[in-house]
């Protein structure tokens, strides 16, 4: 029966302290999360406000002014998926807004001259050839474009930091710092040994001896092919280096190149042999510029925010980006991981739109890719295609630091190809394969069992190697796809296939 006077049985005095001290403990967590979450909350607010207070007043380029660059920040192909931006409102900057604004620049009257500054920077070498033609173009408005470093890369690695350098009028160096022009380097492993050990076997097939992109699994070292390839792009890349820096530094490339196996070259040394044109402190040169044209300094990204943008019913230029890996379904970038993928599927709904887009008079394909999915490039190469036949739209490619392979394949529908010297392209050929992870399995003592319906169903699977039959329709499979590769490389840019093949 119930007592109402003690409805519950009694707590001894050990079972209240524990019951007491599971109680604080409790209350002490929740207090704790709750001033957490506050001051993160309250924190994010100050945050948002400070952003959408600075976007909110864009900053006017003075009457007077130096325009400001700083080229170590990040200037990505695509503007990527930046949830602060997406929070924001706020407009990431790209490599398109930065070469656009130099060359604005050079016709606006408001902006005297560059001041820029560069130590190590994600710039890839095409880019910087971009860069240094939209500089040369700024010079050639009579005006002029300064650059500074604390020092041309980390620990010698500054070639192509120096190599932007030289298009300015004047370089400036801090002291007791170095020009790490060290020249080019290229090293490849090879992990065949270790795939060995584990028991990975990688079965991969190519067309032909040039297709090189999976050899760090399949060969032990590299192959005469490979280092041939290899050391006729460095040599280009290199001696384009040499030839332009010593032109624009009036010193001779004999010369240059001795400077070049000194490097890394300390500050002092580098004004005598002519790297550079000064020492000074960043604070100073900057003091100097400013006094020197008696005008105000203006940040890059503010000067971009002030040129005016795409207007409806008035003839335009499309830019459409191919950034990445070429691949099937959406388009991709993370700012924040530096990765970028193309999806056939984002292409063909922006292709659409320029289709619907009567104002749309031509169209700039910018491709920036070592290549992918052949059936996605495939279907993006086939969609620009109907928009130059069904639109009569004339199609200029500009090609990046990559356009190899299914970026290759996608450039094909260029009235014009543009490249810069350093541009990566051509590797027209395919390759497709598996890791075959059979002995691994067996080393851990993993068994697997398959049932099948259908000859080649288990084509792809990754516990069997390729069977004779299945090894010959795979191959077959690459045949074909290098054929209709190799055909419409050489209807586009009218080579005949025999002299295709040799190239």
């Amino acid at each position: 029966m119930t007592d109402f006077v003690k409805p519950f049985p009694e707590i001894k005095k050990k079972s209240k302290k524990k019951l007491l001290a599971s109680r604080l403990l409790l209350k002490s967590l929740v207090y704790s999360f709750a001033i957490f979450g506050a001051l993160f909350i309250l924190l994010l607010l100050i945050v948002l406000g400070m952003i959408r207070q600075d976007m909110g007043n864009v900053v006017l380029v003075p009457k007077s002014a130096v325009l400001a660059i700083d080229f170590d920040a990040d200037y990505t192909e695509t503007r990527g998926d930046d949830i602060l931006a997406e929070i924001t409102g706020s407009r990431p900057q790209i490599f398109l807004d930065l070469v656009k604004a130099i060359n604005v620049a050079a016709a606006d009257e408001r902006i005297k001259a560059i001041a820029a500054t560069i130590n190590s920077s994600s710039l890839g070498l095409a880019q910087i050839q971009d860069l240094r033609d939209a500089i040369k173009s700024f010079q050639a408005s009579g005006k002029k474009a300064y650059l500074f470093s604390s020092g041309f890369g980390n620990f010698g690695q500054g070639t192509k930091e120096y190599y932007l350098a030289t298009a300015f009028d004047k370089i400036t160096l801090a002291p007791n710092s170095d020009v790490g022009i060290t020249g080019i380097s290229m090293e490849i492993p090879f992990f065949r040994k270790v795939l060995d050990k584990i028991g990975v076997k990688p079965e991969f097939y190519s067309r032909y001896e040039y297709k090189t992109a999976m050899a760090s699994v399949t060969d032990f070292q590299m192959s005469s092919p490979y280092k041939e390839e290899m050391t006729r792009l460095g040599n280009s890349i290199f001696n384009r280096f040499l030839e332009d820096s010593s032109s624009a530094r009036n010193i001779s490339k004999e010369e240059f190149k001795k400077l070049v196996d000194k490097a890394p070259i300390n500050s002092g040394d580098a004004i005598k042999s002519g790297l550079i044109d000064e020492i000074s402190y960043k604070l100073d040169w900057k003091k100097s510029i400013e006094k020197q044209y008696k005008s105000k300094v203006i940040n890059i990204s503010d000067y971009i925010a002030n040129i005016s943008g795409y207007y409806k019913n008035v003839p335009a230029i499309a830019f459409l980006v191919i950034d990445g890996v070429i691949t099937e379904g959406e388009s991709y970038a993370s700012s924040i991981r530096g990765e970028t993928i193309t999806g056939s599927d984002s292409v063909l709904k922006q292709v659409d739109d320029i289709l619907e887009d009567e104002d749309i008079k031509a169209l700039v394909v910018r491709v920036n890719s070592p290549g992918g999915s052949y059936g996605a490039s495939n279907e993006i190469r086939h969609a620009l295609e109907q928009v130059k036949h069904e639109k009569k739209l004339p199609i200029i490619v500009s090609m990046g630091d990559y356009a190899a392979s299914g970026g290759y394949f996608v450039s094909l529908v260029g009235d014009k190809i543009i490249a810069e010297p350093s541009t990566i392209t051509g590797s027209i050929g395919v390759l497709g394969g598996k890791m075959v992870l059979s002995n691994l399995w067996e080393k851990l003592g993993v068994n697997w069992e398959m049932i099948k319906f259908g000859q080649n169903s288990g084509i792809l699977s990754s516990n069997t190697q390729f069977n004779k039959k299945e090894k010959h329709n795979f191959n077959k499979s690459l045949d074909a796809i290098y054929e209709d590769f190799t055909l419409k490389v050489s209807e586009s840019r009218r080579i005949n296939l025999k002299d295709l093949n040799k190239l």
